[in-house]
This record gives structure tokens, C-alpha cells and sequence, in this order.
């Protein structure tokens, strides 16, 4: 509210920028933009086995991305940036929907839901992945246990953890 309507459009798009940069370094898809948010999808329409660390190492390096653009923003004066992600990994229906006037390719379904909420009850600056992305890079990242939360359209908590780092892999030489 800050903002003059020249200064909106500035900041998204160097943050829009900088989130489709990162997105497509770590293999993943550009879905849509919400507001002031994105969506992006790893995994789909090409599948990695490892999809959900593609995910977590770009929402690291988001956050870093938006550190550093809110740390340029602040040394000019302007006001800083900060955002919340959240990381969810499970089936969802992939595909092209809409009408003859207008197609896009997305994901739906309980899972992409879950993901948005986490979103939703991310603080800035924090990224929060569910149980089910934890138990495929569990061996590669290092989170902090939130324990349930509660989350809108849900009934039970949603098991989530703080995304903290990656751990550094292990060592594979020879003794």
C-alpha cells in the first residue's frame, strides 16, 4: 500500500524474474503466478526421481535470491522483501485444462492444496515442506520439527518441518 503502482510493477518483476531463473536452474516448471506469489512444479511434465530435492534446493535458493534482492532494495532506499514457501510432494492430476480460448498446463488436486497452505502458514523468510517431502530428502536437507499444524480445508494438522539447509553429500572415496 506503500507503493506507487510503477513501484509494484517493478519490484514483481524483478522478483518474478528472479523466481522463474531459479525455477528453471533447478529443473522445474513455471505453473503460475498468484498475485505475488508462484507456483512451480518439479516433477512434472518431466519426471526426476529426485523431484522433491530439485524443489527444496530451489526454495533454498530463493530465499537466498530474495535475501539478496531485498538487501539491494533496502541500499537504495526502498522498502525490503521477504516471503514464505512451502514444499508439499505427493500424486496430483498434471495436464492442459481450460477451453479452446484459452489452454494452460497445471497440477491439481489435494496435494497442490496442501502445498499452498503451507505456503499460506510459512512466516517470512521460512520454508515449510510436509511429512511426505521429508521422507524423500530426508538424507539430504536438514529441518527443524514444527509438529501439526493446522491448515485451512484440512480436518487433522498437516505434519510439517522448517526447511534449514542441505547437508553437504557424503564422501565417496576410497580409505
Amino acid at each position: 500500500e506503500r507503493l506507487s503502482p510503477e513501484q509494484v510493477v517493478s519490484l514483481l518483476n524483478d522478483y518474478y524474474t528472479l523466481m522463474i531463473e531459479l525455477t528453471f536452474k533447478h529443473d522445474g516448471t513455471l505453473d503460475k503466478f498468484l498475485g505475488e506469489g508462484v507456483m512451480a512444479i518439479y516433477g512434472a511434465p518431466i519426471f526426476y526421481p529426485d523431484h522433491a530435492l530439485h524443489a527444496c534446493r530451489a526454495a533454498l535458493a530463493m530465499q537466498s535470491g530474495v535475501e539478496r534482492l531485498s538487501a539491494t532494495r533496502v541500499a537504495e532506499g526502498k522498502e525490503p522483501i521477504v516471503i514464505g514457501i512451502g514444499v508439499n510432494a505427493g500424486e496430483v492430476v498434471a495436464g492442459t485444462v481450460g477451453t479452446e480460448e484459452r489452454m494452460e498446463y497445471t497440477v491439481i488436486g489435494d496435494n497442490v492444496n496442501v502445498a499452498s497452505r503451507l505456503t499460506s502458514n510459512a512466516k517470512p523468510g521460512q520454508i515449510l515442506i510436509s511429512r511426505r517431502t521429508l521422507g524423500l530428502v530426508r538424507d539430504a536437507v536438514d529441518v527443524r520439527s514444527l509438529g501439526g499444524i493446522l491448515v485451512k480445508g484440512k480436518d487433522d494438522e498437516v505434519e510439517a518441518y522448517e526447511l534449514v539447509g542441505l547437508r553437504a553429500p557424503a564422501s565417496g572415496g576410497k580409505k
